[in-house]
Parts: structure tokens; sequence; C-alpha cells
């Protein structure tokens, strides 16, 4: 799914699927819990504003809860 030449206009970094991640940089989000990558989007944003895929969906493993973050926000475990 990311191997077309527009997959990561952004260059920021996305954790592979399946991967446990924390989401760091945030204030909102304690750096010390641990989610899951999930899914990746079909796009972030309707051409021409967003070209590729720079975000993630992760499910925290602590209560469940799923959110979409940029990839500029994980650190891999």
């Amino acid at each position: 799914m990311l191997n077309g030449q527009h997959q990561n206009v952004h260059h920021s970094k996305l954790p592979t699927l399946g991967s446990l991640v924390y989401v760091v940089g945030l204030s909102t989000i304690h750096p010390n819990r641990k989610c899951i990558v999930i899914a990746y989007p079909l796009c972030d944003n309707v051409h021409p504003y967003s070209i590729g895929i720079h975000s993630c969906w992760v499910r925290f493993l602590d209560n469940g809860e799923i959110q979409r973050f940029s990839g500029t926000w994980f650190k891999e475990e």
C-alpha cells in the first residue's frame, strides 16, 4: 500500500504495521503509554493540499482507545 511514488511526501517516519510505539512530544498523551499500529489511512487529505500518507491509526494497550497521529510523534520500541 505504501509503495507508490507519493507514499510519504512529508518525510515523517511511519512506524511499521503491528509495531509497538510510544507517542512522544504531545502534552495530551503520556509518553509512557504503549500503543500498537493497527492501520494506515487510504489518504491523509485531499489533493493538492497533502499528497501521500503521513499518519497512522494506533490502539493504546492500556484502555483500547483508537486514535490517529502524524508520523512525527512516534518512537518505536
